[in-house]
């Protein structure tokens, strides 16, 4: 893809460079928030909700991050499919 000529007015040139430092931090933080989290649902009771409260993220996130690690559900699931056996 070819760049462009385009140069961003001042303000514009500070806003963006803001938002890449925000994103940039938060880049960083991925691994060690995914670390502490599962610890925290692990060893002190912490869950989905409470995380995601403490950090604006979505419950989503908590939720696979629980699941990858392998964490037991505290209830059933209550979207999807439901299955008997």
């Amino acid at each position: 893809m070819a760049r462009s000529n385009y140069e961003p007015p001042a303000d514009a040139a500070a806003l963006f460079a803001q938002i890449k430092a925000a994103h940039d931090t938060l880049r960083q933080l991925r691994e060690p928030l995914r670390e502490m989290a599962v610890r925290e649902m692990r060893e002190n009771g912490a869950t989905i909700g409470d995380l995601a409260r403490l950090t604006g993220y979505d419950d989503e996130k908590y939720r696979r991050m629980g699941r990858e690690a392998g964490i037991e559900r505290l209830r059933p699931p209550t979207r999807g499919r439901l299955t008997s056996d």
